[in-house]
């Protein structure tokens, strides 16, 4: 009967040197768990925003939207005519855009893919004397044989969706 206390007191004993042992290994994983989590948002920041950003902000409906060409698109009294019906990718295209009652220093065209994720080009349109801006429009190369690529035209206040197809 003596003999499991003695046992009793043993296993007791080593446990209380074992714990602590335990709680600093666990402790530590739990700090190279933290690190490594740490490094891998760190390292793939750019892709998570993005992806973040693009289920957050509102998507621009096809239909909604002005549809660039050579054509003449009106939108209230701003008008924007491409040089081209359908674009070609790393060939630039001209654009001008009227843009009355605005004092803006310039315009930035902001295009996303609409099928396809192709990042989200920037464009920026300079002011002519006659209160219309013009630049040029290059997109990168896809994939894909034709693609329809939609976006806005702002004036940092003042936002119209646009949309425009580009071909190989």
């Amino acid at each position: 009967m003596h003999a499991y206390p003695k046992f009793n007191l043993c296993y007791h004993s080593l446990t209380s040197l074992i714990e602590p042992i335990y709680m600093k290994a666990f402790a530590v994983l739990i700090k190279a768990f933290l690190i490594l989590l740490l490094l891998c948002t760190g390292f793939f920041f750019t892709e998570i925003s993005t992806y973040v950003k693009s289920y957050v902000s509102p998507k621009i409906q096809l239909e909604n939207t002005c549809h660039l060409s050579t054509q003449t698109c009106q939108q209230g009294d701003v008008s924007i005519t491409l040089e081209k019906d359908t674009l070609t990718p790393l060939q630039p295209s001209s654009i001008l855009v009227n843009w009355p009652n605005r004092n803006a220093k310039n315009l930035i065209i902001t295009l996303q893919g609409y099928d396809m994720a192709m990042g989200n080009p920037t464009f920026k349109l300079l002011p002519n004397k006659d209160k219309s801006y013009s630049g040029d429009i290059l997109l990168p190369i896809c994939t894909q044989n034709t693609m329809i690529w939609i976006g806005t035209i702002s004036d940092g206040n003042t936002s119209i969706n646009v949309s425009l197809k580009a071909e190989q």
